[in-house]
């Protein structure tokens, strides 16, 4: 055989044995600490949910080992950045966590304008419905959706068009009973809360908020993990986005038309 060859089959060999040679575990010495937050479809308790999913098949594909626990959404912030909180699922990236966690998302964080059956086809936004006087909309007392759907809300309460409640669930037992005409929630919770008071979700849910929604996903805490074993979480979640992990989680728990909907990266 050629001796340029041959030197040159051994690069590719002595590359290859370097590249595995550097691989890094994602796993830490002990099994890595995940918590979940109650959320609807991302995760309930006694039901498991979108979060709970991709965590299990984080674990299948890295080969580690989990402990689980359901806490409170503020403690998880305190103990990733504390470092006694490996991981958590659905949270969301902002300047002052990244002092404290890698992020890789899969999901976006939207709140849905679901509408009832008097409301003509021919309204597409929250400036049409403001315009026909005879519509309402329901809404928890007190309660904040986005900076755009806030000053909409606060125009339709000056025209005494807004139904207070304070019970989350009786939003939607109004609703169903046709009190008004819509309301507004993240589907993560209303289809949720739809299956648990076994109603119907209306026929149209829509995103009537001109800013985008929020990404949302993996939250990785650096006191646990190296950049490179960080790397490598992101990598797995963006191979779950690209085969069609995720998609089929979301479409499972969230149907074929608001599962999609719901993924990080959506066409």
């Amino acid at each position: 055989m050629n001796l340029r060859i041959c030197i040159g089959i051994l690069s590719v060999l002595c590359g290859t044995l370097a590249g595995d040679a550097r691989a890094v575990s994602l796993c830490l010495d002990r099994p890595i600490s995940f918590a979940h937050y109650e959320f609807g479809l991302l995760y309930s308790e006694g039901y498991g949910g979108i979060d709970d999913d991709v965590q299990k098949e984080l674990a299948k594909r890295s080969g580690c080992q989990f402990e689980t626990s359901l806490r409170p959404r503020a403690r998880i912030w305190v103990e990733l950045e504390r470092g006694t909180l490996d991981m958590a699922g659905s949270g969301i990236q902002t300047p002052a966590r990244d002092k404290f966690a890698w992020f890789a998302h899969y999901v976006v964080e939207d709140n849905h304008v679901h509408i009832g059956p008097h409301v003509s086809p021919a309204i597409k936004s929250m400036e049409d419905f403001i315009a026909d006087p005879k519509l309402t909309v329901g809404g928890v007392r007190s309660y904040s959706y986005s900076p755009n759907y806030d000053r909409q809300m606060q125009t339709l309460i000056d025209a005494k068009r807004f139904y207070s409640v304070n019970d989350p669930i009786m939003l939607y037992r109004m609703f169903d009973s046709g009190r008004y005409d819509i309301f507004i929630a993240s589907q993560f919770l209303s289809l949720n809360n739809f299956r648990i008071l076994q109603l119907r979700p209306p026929k149209r849910i829509e995103d009537w908020d001109p800013d985008p929604p929020t990404p949302s996903g993996l939250v990785v805490s650096k006191r646990s993990f190296t950049p490179a074993q960080a790397e490598g979480w992101q990598r797995l979640i963006a191979q779950m986005l690209a085969d069609g992990t995720i998609r089929k989680i979301l479409t499972k728990h969230m149907g074929p038309e608001a599962g999609p909907r719901a993924m990080f990266g959506r066409p």
